[in-house]
């Protein structure tokens, strides 16, 4: 799972193996040391009890909650993504952004066999 933050902004994003972990477990996480004792950790969790997204954040770990139709959407069809708006006490609220992690079209070094396969074919 990769994360992209910017400003109010929270984007997710999700190779094969973590929407096959988040099918099977309900929880995907990622950590990372940022010194030592200070780890920073995101983590994309189901909440069969929540109405809509939201992300809370304790103690270095940021946790974005997914509802059910929300996780299904992700799970069990070809659709690339799910979004929402949380409250965070600002004007617009945070936008998290939940996504497939899709193979990139043009060349790079990156490793790529675990991402989802670009419906498209050209730029």
């Amino acid at each position: 799972m990769k994360i992209r933050i910017k400003g109010n902004s929270v984007r997710l994003r999700l190779t094969k193996s973590d929407v096959q972990a988040l099918r099977e477990t309900g929880k995907v996480s990622e950590s990372t040391v940022i010194s030592p004792g200070n780890i920073f950790t995101y983590v994309l969790q189901k909440n069969t009890e929540a109405p809509r997204m939201y992300c809370s954040f304790s103690e270095g770990k940021m946790t974005v909650h997914l509802p059910h139709d929300k996780l299904c959407t992700l799970i069990y069809t070809e659709e690339i993504g799910v979004q929402d708006y949380a409250e965070n006490g600002q004007e617009g609220g945070l936008f998290l952004l939940v996504e497939k992690d899709l193979k990139c079209m043009d060349t790079t070094s990156e490793d790529q066999s675990d991402m989802f396969d670009n419906p498209k074919t050209s730029c």
